[in-house]
C-alpha cells in the first residue's frame, strides 16, 4: 500500500531480500560519497598543489578509468618530478599528465619490479602503458641523435638535420648566410663550412636547429682552444685540413706529407705558380664525384675555389676536416716535395715527387692501376 493515495512506492512490487538488497546499495552509496567528501576536507585542509594533486588521485582512483594504455606511447613530453616524490604522487602526476591512464597498473609495476623512482626531469610519451611508463624511468627514453661524419660538406649536414625530421625551413634559417661570428666564434670566414663540428649530437625536443649549429661551432671553438690555434689562424688551419681531409686517406704519414705539398705549391719555391690545382676544391664548386676527376671547363671557373686558377689556399674550408686532418695541417712533414698521386686508391698508397717530371712516372703508375681495374670490371 502506498503511504498517500494514487501514488506507489517504489519498494512495491519486490521482495524483501531484494528490498534489503537496495537498502544495502544505497548505504554503500551514501558511506562512498562520505569518505570521499572527509577526504576532500582533510586533503584541501592540508592546503596547497600537495593536497591538490593527492585529491586528483583520489577521485581518479575512484571515478577514472580502469584500464592501460598499450604499448611505448605517442609524442614526448617532459616530466619533471620532484625530490621526496612518492610512487603514488608520480602516478597521479603522469595521469595528469596524460602520460598513463590511471595510477593502479603503474604502482602495481612499480611494486612487482621494485623499482626505485628518481627525482630528476625525464622524457616520457603521451599514452604510455604502465610498464613502458616504469621502464622509461628505470632505463631512460634516450633522445634521438644524428652523427655528423668528417669531411661532410654544409649540403650534406643540412641534408642530415632535415632527414632527422627538422624542419627544412629551420635549418636552411640555422646556416644559410651565416658565419662563425654569427654564432659568437670570432673568426673571418665566408660561411659555416668548415665550422660544424663532425661528431654526435643529441636532439631534445627542446632543441631547434639553431642550437644544433651553436653546439657544433661550440664545439670547433673548443677543439680551436685545445689544438691552440689562435682565431686569426683558424680559417686558414682548417682550410688546409678541409683539403687534406678530402685529398689524402687517413693515413697520419700520408696526411702530413700532403699537407706539405699544399703549402710548398703556394710558397716562394712553387714549382706550379702559386697554384695549389686541387681537384677537390673545383669539384667544391661544381658538386664532387667519388674520384674526385674535373673537366677541363669545370676548371675555368672563375669562383675564388677554383685553385687552377686563384693563388694560394681558398678562401674558407670545403668540409668538416677530422681532428687528424687539422693535426697534419698545424705539423706537416718536412720536405720539398710538389706533386702526389694516389697509385692505388685500394690500398692508399701515395707516392710523392719533387718535379713534374717525376710525378708524371707516377701518374703512369696510378693509369696502370685504373686500366687493370677496369678490365676486372669488364670481366665480372
Amino acid at each position: 500500500m502506498s503511504p498517500f493515495p494514487g501514488e506507489f512506492s517504489a519498494d512495491e512490487g519486490l521482495t524483501r531480500s531484494e528490498i534489503r538488497a537496495k537498502k544495502r546499495r544505497r548505504m554503500l552509496r551514501r558511506r562512498r560519497t562520505t569518505t570521499i567528501v572527509v577526504i576532500c576536507v582533510l586533503v584541501f585542509g592540508a592546503g596547497g598543489f600537495f593536497g591538490l594533486r593527492a585529491a586528483g588521485g583520489v577521485f581518479d582512483d575512484l571515478f577514472g578509468p580502469k584500464g592501460d594504455y598499450e604499448g611505448q606511447g605517442t609524442e614526448e613530453v617532459s616530466i619533471e618530478i620532484a625530490p621526496g616524490s612518492s610512487a603514488r604522487t608520480v602516478a597521479n602526476q603522469l595521469v595528469e599528465e596524460g602520460v598513463i591512464m590511471n595510477s593502479e597498473p603503474f604502482l602495481d609495476e612499480v611494486e612487482r619490479r621494485d623499482a626505485t623512482i628518481q627525482a630528476g626531469t625525464w622524457t616520457m610519451r603521451k599514452k604510455m602503458s604502465s610498464e613502458a611508463a616504469v621502464e622509461a624511468l628505470i632505463d631512460p627514453i634516450a633522445p634521438p641523435k644524428i652523427t655528423v661524419a668528417e669531411g661532410k660538406q654544409v649540403e650534406e649536414i643540412k641534408s642530415i638535420m632535415i632527414e632527422s625530421g627538422m624542419s627544412a625551413d629551420q635549418v636552411d634559417k640555422a646556416i644559410d648566410d651565416k658565419t662563425p661570428k654569427d654564432y659568437g666564434l670570432d673568426i673571418d670566414s665566408p660561411s659555416l663550412e668548415g665550422f660544424l663540428y663532425p661528431a654526435t649530437y643529441d636532439l631534445k625536443k627542446s632543441k631547434t636547429a639553431e642550437d644544433i649549429v651553436q653546439e657544433m661551432v661550440e664545439r670547433t671553438e673548443n677543439e680551436l682552444d685545445e689544438l691552440g690555434i689562435d682565431d686569426e689562424d683558424a680559417n686558414r688551419v682548417l682550410t688546409l685540413a678541409s683539403l687534406v681531409e678530402k685529398e689524402s686517406p687517413g693515413d697520419e704519414d700520408v696526411r702530413k706529407k700532403v699537407a706539405r705539398v699544399f703549402l710548398n705549391r703556394i710558397s716562394d719555391d712553387s714549382r706550379t705558380g702559386g697554384l695549389l690545382q686541387s681537384d677537390a676544391t673545383v669539384a667544391y664548386i661544381h658538386g664532387a664525384r667519388s674520384d674526385l676527376t674535373t673537366t677541363k671547363k669545370e676548371r675555368q671557373s672563375d669562383s675564388p675555389y677554383n685553385t687552377y686558377k686563384k693563388k694560394g689556399l681558398p678562401p674558407g674550408p670545403i668540409n668538416a676536416p677530422s681532428a687528424g686532418a687539422v693535426k697534419a695541417a698545424l705539423d706537416p712533414t718536412e720536405g720539398d716535395w710538389q706533386f702526389f698521386v694516389a697509385t692505388n686508391p685500394d690500398t692508399g698508397e701515395t707516392k710523392f715527387a719533387d718535379t713534374y717530371d717525376e710525378h708524371k712516372k707516377n701518374v703512369e703508375i696510378y693509369r696502370k692501376w685504373l686500366k687493370e681495374h677496369s678490365e676486372d670490371s669488364d670481366e665480372e
